[in-house]
């Protein structure tokens, strides 16, 4: 497959990083659960009598069971599920974990360091200690710890990055069949669903006694669906590489996607109901259409700019942002004033670890792939430069 044909998936990832940043500051800041917000930034209470929703972002939150979070999230993990198996077609699976660790782990390093920074600073503009212990910080500087142990997110973004990663490795073990296009590649997704659903009817068997084990089961039926969910994305790489035909695509994708919504009905801490079947419906039924209409989602300008800056502004703009606006809010500045002002700091913030962190990273991930050899012998795939990391 042409990188060109693929144009469509690099777009969708602009759409979905927007789709974020709209969910997260004209929605979830405003939200009635501020307590929750104000705790991730250690602040004071965004006071509601002063600082009420702003009724001209009403309108961007008007349709029943809309969320752009879990919108946004549903492209994100579509388009990896689209674009990993490009990856590993001429690849090893060292050289593709490797490339998978240089393009993901960096950066997160970084922008979580920003995350820091901006809880430190409006907590020493509201004169409140400082509220993380070092071990709280440091098991969260590298994705994966965190949801395995199943302790309080500091970033709120970074369990998504540790689903992407188990998914790299639950690829990587799948390695032959996915280079092949085989059938046998959906096998996984049913394995995973089983261990999923079995889990999610006995991790209360474990909660006393066993906390360790109870953490782990915890995380791997809150993983299990997303994963699941993920490989609706191969079923369009598959149906795009003359893998599969439509009809088999399309029921298949049926099939994964209502394994999906049963099981994340049964596990624990995955909230939504019917909001989030509607919304990560609504991601793949704009994911079709992209794939069969590649010519409306081609490459542009800012389309291409937003796909560059996709992971970087994921990283960074989520507890950064909410402390940037919240420290506007109370300096008096006007909520639309505050909301351009921080937005526009995100992306601009974005743009440098984009430049000089996610584009050096990327690079040396190549050089240290390439100690590994290509399938026939080569050097390392070029493969591993396939499109950016999808959060």
């Amino acid at each position: 497959m042409h990188q060109e044909r693929v144009a469509f998936a690099n777009t969708l990832r602009g759409v979905a990083a927007i789709s974020v940043l709209i969910a997260h500051y004209t929605g979830a800041f405003w939200s009635s659960n501020r307590e929750f917000t104000a705790a991730m930034i250690n602040a004071p209470v965004l006071p509601l009598d002063r600082y009420g929703f702003p009724t001209y972002l009403l309108w961007l939150h008007s349709v029943p069971h809309f969320d752009w979070g879990s919108f946004g999230v549903g492209v994100f993990f579509l388009v990896s599920g689209f674009v990993i198996p490009l990856s590993l077609r001429r690849s090893t699976w060292q050289a593709f974990l490797v490339g998978r660790f240089f393009r993901i782990v960096p950066l997160y390093v970084c922008g979580f360091s920003v995350t820091l920074l901006g809880i430190w600073l409006v907590g020493e503009y509201f004169g409140r200690p400082w509220p993380f212990t070092l071990g709280d910080v440091l098991v969260q500087y590298i994705p994966g710890p965190q949801l395995f142990l199943w302790v309080r997110s500091i970033d709120g973004i970074v369990w998504t990055l540790e689903i992407e990663l188990i998914f790299y490795v639950v690829c990587a073990l799948a390695i032959i069949w996915l280079r092949k296009r085989s059938a046998l590649a959906f096998l996984v997704p049913l394995i995973v669903a089983a261990i999923g659903l079995y889990v999610s009817g006995t991790v209360d068997d474990w909660k006393e006694g066993a906390i360790a084990t109870y953490h782990l089961l915890l995380a791997i039926q809150w993983a299990a669906p997303f994963i699941v969910f993920m490989f609706i994305g191969v079923t369009f790489c598959y149906l795009h590489s003359a893998g599969l035909d439509r009809l088999q695509a399309i029921v298949l994708t049926a099939g994964l996607f209502m394994l999906f919504t049963v099981m994340a009905g049964e596990a624990k801490g995955i909230a939504g109901g019917g909001g989030l079947a509607f919304s990560y419906g609504l991601a793949v039924a704009v994911f079709a259409v992209a794939a069969m209409f590649p010519s409306m989602f081609r490459s542009t300008v800012v389309g291409d700019f937003f796909a560059k800056i996709s992971y970087p502004l994921y990283v960074v703009h989520g507890v950064a942002g909410y402390a940037a606006l919240r420290v506007l809010l109370d300096l008096g500045l006007k909520a639309w004033m505050s909301l351009i002002i921080v937005t526009a700091g995100a992306m601009g913030v974005a743009w440098l670890l984009h430049v000089s962190v996610e584009v050096p990273s990327h690079v040396l991930g190549k050089r240290m792939a390439a100690y590994f050899p290509r399938r026939g012998g080569n050097a390392a795939p070029s493969a591993v430069s396939a499109p950016t990391p999808t959060i």
